[in-house]
C-alpha cells in the first residue's frame, strides 16, 4: 500500500473522528461550534486565576486550557485580551508553536499598546527560528492532525512581522538576515540580495552588515555559475565589492568578498575560453581568436586570459591565423563575429 492511500486512509479516518467528536462534544456558540470543554463555568477571575496558578507550577496543558476559556468566553475584556499573551506562552512551552504565533498574534492585535509587546516579538521571533531549523506545524491548523507540515513559509510571515513591528530594533536586523538566507537557499537570488541590501541600508553599522556583503557576493558566485553569459552580475558584484571596501575597510570578510568576485570573473573569462575551445576544434580558428581576444581584453587578470594567451600564440606561430590582422582580416573577423553571435543567440 503506497503513502498516498495511507495518507487518505488518515485523514478519512481523522474526518470520521472529528464528525463524531463534533456531535457528542461540540456546541453551537456566538455563530461557531465550540468544544463543551472550552465553555466557561466560572467566573472570568476564578478562570484566569486558574491559568496563572498553572503557569506557576509550569502545568503548561492547564494553564493552556484556563487561558483558552477565557479568550473564548471574554475576548472583549481586558483579561481576556491579556490571556492571548499567557496562553500563547503555554503553547510555546507545549511545542505547539504555530497555536503559539497564532495567540501572541491575537494578542498584538486585542491592544493598541500591549503591556507586553517585546516579549511578545521574541517569542514570534523565536517560533520563527524553531521553524526556520526545521520544526513543522500541525495540517490544516487542528490538533487532531500530526505536526507533519513544513513552516517555512510562515517562518518567512512571522519574520516580516517581526521587522514590521520593531523595524529598528536588533530583532529586525537578525530577522532581515535570516530571511535574506532563507530566500537564497530558495534559490530566490534577486529577493535574497534586496533583503541584504535592505538591512545594510538600515543597519550600516551593525555586526551583521559585513555578513550581508558577504552574502551578497556569495549570491552573485552562485548565480555566475549558473548565467555565466549574464553581462550585470559581474557590474552587481564590482559594485558591492566596492561598496564593502569603502564601509568596512578593515573587515577581514573583505578579502574574502574580493576573491568571489575574482572567481566570478574567472568564470565569465572560461565561458569565453571554452567557446574559443569549441570553434578550434571546429575548425574556425578565426572565430576562437575572437573569443580568446574578448577574455584578455574584458578579464586580463584571470589565469584563464593566460591560457587565451597561449592558444593566440599558438595559432599564430603554425601560421593558423596572421597577426597583428590587416583590414581585410579585419573585415573577415568581423564578419565572422557577427555569424557567430547570430549562431548563438
Amino acid at each position: 500500500m503506497n503513502k498516498t492511500k495511507l495518507c487518505l486512509i488518515y485523514l478519512t479516518s481523522m474526518a470520521f473522528f472529528s464528525a463524531s467528536e463534533l456531535s457528542a462534544g461540540y456546541t453551537f456558540k456566538d455563530g461557531w461550534f465550540v468544544d463543551t470543554a472550552d465553555l466557561a463555568t466560572l467566573s472570568l477571575d476564578e478562570h484566569y486565576n486558574l491559568g496563572a496558578q498553572a503557569m506557576q507550577c509550569q502545568r503548561w496543558s492547564d494553564a493552556a486550557n484556563q487561558f483558552r476559556i477565557v479568550t473564548l468566553n471574554f475576548p472583549n475584556s481586558p483579561l481576556g485580551q491579556e490571556s492571548y499573551f499567557w496562553l500563547g506562552v503555554a503553547y510555546y512551552n507545549l511545542k505547539e508553536l504555530d497555536f503559539a504565533n497564532d495567540a501572541f498574534s491575537s494578542y498584538l492585535r486585542a491592544q493598541n499598546t500591549p503591556q507586553y509587546f517585546e516579549e511578545t516579538i521574541y517569542y514570534k521571533y523565536d517560533i520563527a527560528d524553531q521553524f526556520r531549523c526545521g520544526a513543522k506545524k500541525r495540517l490544516f491548523g487542528t490538533k487532531q492532525l500530526p505536526k507533519w507540515a513544513p513552516a517555512y513559509a510562515l517562518a518567512i510571515e512571522i519574520f516580516d512581522e517581526v521587522i514590521a513591528a520593531v523595524p529598528c530594533h536588533d530583532l529586525a536586523a537578525k530577522a532581515l538576515y535570516i530571511k535574506g538566507y532563507l530566500l537564497w537557499q530558495d534559490n530566490d537570488f534577486r529577493g535574497s540580495v534586496d533583503v541584504f541590501v535592505q538591512l545594510i541600508r538600515r543597519f550600516p553599522k551593525h555586526e551583521l552588515a559585513p555578513e550581508s556583503y558577504l552574502s551578497i557576493t556569495n549570491i552573485y558566485l552562485e548565480q555566475s555559475q549558473i548565467e555565466f553569459q549574464n553581462p550585470d552580475l559581474l557590474g552587481l558584484a564590482e559594485i558591492n565589492v566596492r561598496r564593502f571596501e569603502q564601509d568596512f575597510p578593515g573587515d577581514e570578510k573583505v578579502e574574502q568578498a574580493r576573491i568571489n568576485l575574482q572567481t566570478i570573473k574567472e568564470t565569465y573569462a572560461r565561458g569565453l575560453f571554452e567557446t574559443g575551445q569549441f570553434y578550434e576544434r571546429t575548425d574556425k580558428p578565426w572565430a576562437a581568436v575572437i573569443y580568446y581576444k574578448r577574455a584578455t581584453a574584458q578579464f586580463p587578470d584571470t589565469n584563464i586570459a593566460q591560457c587565451c594567451y597561449r592558444r593566440l600564440n599558438t595559432l599564430w606561430k603554425y601560421n593558423t591565423v596572421v597577426t597583428p590582422m590587416d583590414e581585410c582580416e579585419q573585415d573577415k573577423a568581423i564578419e565572422q563575429e557577427n555569424a557567430i553571435d547570430e549562431d548563438l543567440s
